[in-house]
C-alpha cells in the first residue's frame, strides 16, 4: 500500500467560481502536478506491461514497475503514455527511461492540456474520449464541495481509468489530502473521516464481512449499479455515507446520489435537454451528449436510470453484451437457444435450451470450458440453468429466472 500526499506546490488550484460557472475555466491556470502525473504514469505503465506480457491484468496502482523494461517494452509505454497524455511528440528517452519516475519526469517538462481515456468495452470495440485537463480539474473542485470532511482518498481504482483518474489523482489535489492505494484483501486500517473510492464489486465483498466502520468513513462507488441490498447492509453496519456516482467515458461524473435515495443529483456543468432518442444532457457550452443510457427527469436537477441503449451491462466496470454473449453459446452443438443476463451477484448467468440427446451436465461443461478459452472474465456466465424453452411471462416476453 503506497502512500501519497499530493503537494499543491507549483500548480494553480482552479478557483470554486470555475466549478461553477462558465465552462470551460481558463485553460491557462490549469497544470497537472508530479504526483497527480506520477500516479497516472504508474498505472498506464502497469496496464501496458501486463497486456504486453500477457499478465493477468491485475488492478494497476502507485507501486513501481518491478523488472526493467525491454526495447519493445519501452516503446509499448511510450506509445500508451503518449496516447493517454495527448502528446505530438515523445518526450522521453526511450532507450534510458526504465524506472516509473523517468517516465514521471519526462512528463513533468511537457505541458498537458488534454487526457485520452478509453471506454471499458469488452464485446464491443473500446472508444477514445479526449477530456480537458481544466475541464476535469473543475469537477474535482466541484466534487471536493461534497466532501470537505475527508481526511484521505482510499483509492481501490487505478487511476488510467476516468473514474479512477478524478477520484484518486486530483480530487486528493482538490482536497490537499493524501492518498493511499488498498485491496479488498489488503486495506489499510482505516481511519475517521477517510474517502474509499472502489466499484460495485468491491462494496458487495466489504458488505460480507466488514461489520465496523470509524466515524465519518464515506463510501463512493461507481462503474456499474449498486445493488441496494448491499447498500443497506454497510450503512447498518455504520459506514457514514455511501455515494452512487453516475458518468460515463464521453461524459466523466454526470450526477451523485447518497443511497437509498432515488436519482442523481446532476453536476453544475449539466443541464436536461431533449434528443431525438428522448431525454439527455446538454454541457454548459450548449453540446448536446448522446448518453449511452436511457434516461428520465425526476425534477429539474435530478434525473434516473432505465437501461442502456445498446443493451450492455457492466460487470466489474467493464461493458459486455449480454445478447452477443448469449449468440456466442447457441452457436453451440446441443443448443437450441441461449439467454444470458446480469444476475444479483454482479455477474453473468446463462440459460440453456437444450437438443434432445445432449445431457445438461456434459453440455455445461462444455460451456464453461469454452468461457474460459474464449471470453474475458467480465463476460463468463458463472451460473448456467438449462430447460425446454427460454422463460417468459404470461404475455410470451423475456422473463428472468432464479
Amino acid at each position: 500500500m503506497i502512500s501519497s500526499r499530493l503537494p499543491t506546490a507549483g500548480f494553480t488550484r482552479p478557483s470554486m467560481a470555475d466549478a461553477t460557472g462558465s465552462w470551460p475555466p481558463d485553460m491557462t491556470v490549469r497544470a497537472l502536478p508530479h504526483t497527480a502525473i506520477r500516479r497516472i504514469t504508474a498505472a498506464v505503465m502497469q496496464r501496458e506491461i501486463q497486456r504486453l506480457r500477457g499478465q493477468p491484468a491485475e488492478r494497476p496502482d502507485d507501486r513501481p514497475v518491478d523488472a526493467p523494461l525491454d526495447s519493445l517494452e519501452r516503446m509499448g509505454v511510450a506509445a500508451a503514455l503518449g496516447e493517454m497524455f495527448e502528446l505530438s511528440d515523445i518526450v522521453f528517452d526511450i532507450n534510458a527511461a526504465d524506472s516509473l519516475d523517468d517516465w514521471a519526469e519526462g512528463l513533468d517538462r511537457t505541458p498537458v492540456e488534454r487526457l485520452t481515456v478509453h471506454t471499458s468495452g469488452s464485446t464491443g470495440a473500446p472508444q477514445r474520449h479526449s477530456h480537458a485537463v481544466a475541464e476535469l480539474w473543475a469537477e474535482a473542485e466541484t466534487l471536493a464541495q461534497h466532501f470537505t470532511t475527508a481526511g484521505r482518498i482510499i483509492a481501490l481504482v487505478p487511476a488510467d481509468h476516468l473514474y479512477g483518474l478524478v477520484w484518486t489523482a486530483l480530487l486528493p489535489v482538490a482536497l490537499d489530502v493524501p492518498v493511499i492505494d488498498g485491496q479488498i484483501t489488503a486495506l489499510p486500517e482505516l481511519r475517521p473521516d477517510d474517502l474509499i473510492v472502489g466499484v460495485p464489486e468491491h462494496w458487495a465483498a466489504l458488505s460480507r464481512f466488514r461489520r465496523d466502520w470509524p466515524n465519518g468513513v464515506i463510501g463512493i462507488n461507481s462503474g456499474g449499479p449498486l445493488d441496494s441490498n448491499v447498500g443497506q447492509t454497510l450503512l447498518a453496519s455504520g459506514l457514514s455515507r455511501l455515494v452512487d456516482v453516475y458518468g460515463t467515458s464521453e461524459t466523466s461524473a454526470v450526477g451523485l446520489r447518497d443511497v437509498p435515495q432515488a436519482g442523481y443529483a446532476l453536476l453544475p456543468r449539466w443541464q436536461l435537454a431533449q434528443h431525438d432518442d428522448g431525454l439527455s444532457l446538454r454541457d454548459r457550452d450548449g453540446q448536446l451528449v448522446a448518453l449511452p443510457d436511457r434516461i428520465r427527469a425526476i425534477d429539474t436537477r435530478r434525473i434516473a436510470l432505465d437501461g442502456r441503449h445498446d443493451h450492455a451491462v457492466q460487470v466489474g466496470g467493464i461493458n459486455v453484451y449480454p445478447t452477443h454473449i448469449a449468440g456466442l453459446l447457441a452457436a453451440h452443438d446441443g443448443v437450441s437457444e441461449a439467454a444470458v443476463r446480469l444476475g444479483d451477484d454482479g455477474r453473468l448467468k446463462a440459460f440453456v435450451v437444450t437438443i434432445d440427446g445432449h445431457a445438461p451436465t456434459d453440455l455445461e461443461s462444455r460451456l464453461r470450458r469454452f468461457a474460459i478459452e474464449c471470453l474475458t472474465p467480465a463476460e463468463r456466465p458463472v451460473q448456467f440453468r438449462f430447460g425446454s424453452a427460454l422463460p417468459s411471462n404470461d404475455m410470451g416476453k423475456p422473463a428472468d429466472w432464479d
